[in-house]
Formats: structure tokens, sequence, C-alpha cells
């Protein structure tokens, strides 16, 4: 997963893509695949069809992690986080060696789970 660390955010962009650049919802996608978990491509295209980066919300997001998941309380590896901030909507994926997402400054970090606040939900 290291080779994700440090991607450049990019609505739309997958990290496997050539570009090196990617948003939170491909990032989710790449990092469960390659943790032999479902992936959610097909799942995740209702936040392409209906949104931009502009209009996308964390309400949004919550939402669907709600209807297509359940909520768990402690962190598990797979495991998709809702970052709690309520101007910047952003998913991670829990890991073995912790939660991988884009940070504020637009890029892939991996940061110990007991660092983050975050809902996490389990989604198949």
């Amino acid at each position: 997963m290291n080779d994700l660390i440090g991607l450049e955010y990019c609505w739309g962009a997958h990290p496997q893509d050539g570009r090196n650049k990617t948003d939170c919802f491909q990032l989710v996608c790449e990092i469960r695949s390659r943790l032999g978990l479902s992936d959610y491509t097909e799942k995740f295209s209702w936040a392409y069809w209906l949104y931009s980066p502009e209009t996308l919300k964390p309400t949004h997001m919550a939402r669907w992690l709600l209807q297509e998941g359940k909520r768990i309380k402690m962190p598990v590896t797979g495991a998709v986080a809702l970052i709690k901030d309520p101007d910047n909507p952003a998913l991670g994926t829990v890991t073995d060696q912790g939660l991988i997402c884009i940070a504020p400054g637009k890029r892939v970090v991996c940061i110990p789970t007991s660092r983050v606040f975050a809902y996490y939900f389990w989604v198949d």
C-alpha cells in the first residue's frame, strides 16, 4: 500500500490510471481490492452521477454508508471510514498499517486509527 501514499487528489482519478492521482472513492476501491475484498466500483457510481466535488456533502456519504452497510464501533481491516469533517467529505480505508485516506492537504496519507476522528462502516 506504500505506493499509494502521496498520491494527489483528483475527482474521478484512480490510482492505477497512470496519473498518480486519486479521489477517496477510487482509493477505497483500490485498497479493498488489494485486501481481497469487494471493491465497490459499481456501488460508488452514484457519487459521480449525482454530484460534483463542490456539491458532494458528508451527509450524502453518510446516508449511502448507512443504507448500504452497517456501522461498526471499532475499526477493522477493510472497513470504510467516514472522516468527521463537516466541510470536506472524505472516505478512508482501515488497513493493518492504519487509516489510508486523503488528508486536507489533498494527498494520500496513512494515519494511525487512534488519531482519526471517524465513523466506521462495513459494506459488502
